[in-house]
């Protein structure tokens, strides 16, 4: 069974997608951990800094992400990538909220090299995550109260089944696809395109799995996805 999985016709679509792994198994998530308060805080200040009065969609690794949504015909001021839009937040002087330590550190590592990475608990998905494109049994959850929602045809997702975790590849998280305090095993999947952000995102996954035993415990395997090798197998 795979753990994580990029299906082939998310590569036919993007040959140069390129994805990173990192799988925790054993994580303690419940015990807030200065160090990672101390990283995020380090990270926003940065991206504060670095982007005050610029646009953030000059910068490459972001650029690329409005490219990929326009050549999906997904308007890229409307339907903004996970990193663009906690930069803007950011930038405007928005705050970063604190979630949980596992959730935290995945944020410092994205705001330090502006990939996208998500944090998703394998316990809540026995099948695997796979990125894939959409099906007619899809269902997506938003947050909040508001009703369930049926993807686009062909839209890229993250999804455990027919429960679709995150909308439009890497704009919008679903309530079902939240990690909790309560997870010991955690999947970070790392998002990117090659050349352009290829050395970003293995930067970021090696990242992540030195600090994630030494804040969260447990044990850390790093998997690189492409299409040769789409899959992380358990």
């Amino acid at each position: 069974m795979s753990v994580f999985r990029v299906d082939q016709s998310v590569f036919d679509l993007f040959p140069n997608a390129r994805f990173a792994a990192v799988v925790v198994r054993g994580a303690n998530n419940q015990e807030r951990v200065p160090e990672i308060d101390r990283l995020l805080d380090e990270a926003v200040a940065r991206v504060q800094a670095e982007f005050s009065g610029v646009d953030p969609k000059s910068h490459g690794n972001i650029a690329v992400w409005r490219e990929a949504f326009s050549s999906r015909g997904w308007t890229p001021s409307k339907y903004l990538s996970s990193i663009e839009a906690l930069v803007r937040r950011l930038a405007k002087g928005g705050v970063m909220p604190r979630i949980n330590p596992a959730v935290d550190l995945a944020n410092s590592v994205s705001l330090s090299l502006l990939v996208p990475i998500g944090s998703h608990d394998l316990g809540t998905a026995p099948s695997g995550i796979q990125v894939r494109l959409s099906r007619l049994d899809d269902r997506f959850r938003p947050m909040g109260d508001a009703p369930d929602e049926t993807p686009d045809d062909g839209e890229i997702v993250y999804a455990h089944e027919s429960d679709v975790r995150t909308r439009r590849w890497v704009w919008r998280q679903s309530r079902t696809g939240l990690l909790s305090e309560n997870a010991t095993n955690i999947l970070f999947p790392i998002d990117g395109f090659t050349p352009q952000t290829d050395g970003s995102v293995i930067e970021a996954a090696e990242r992540l799995a030195d600090l994630a035993p030494r804040f969260l415990g447990g044990t850390v395997t790093l998997h690189r996805i492409e299409p040769e090798h789409p899959a992380v197998e358990s």
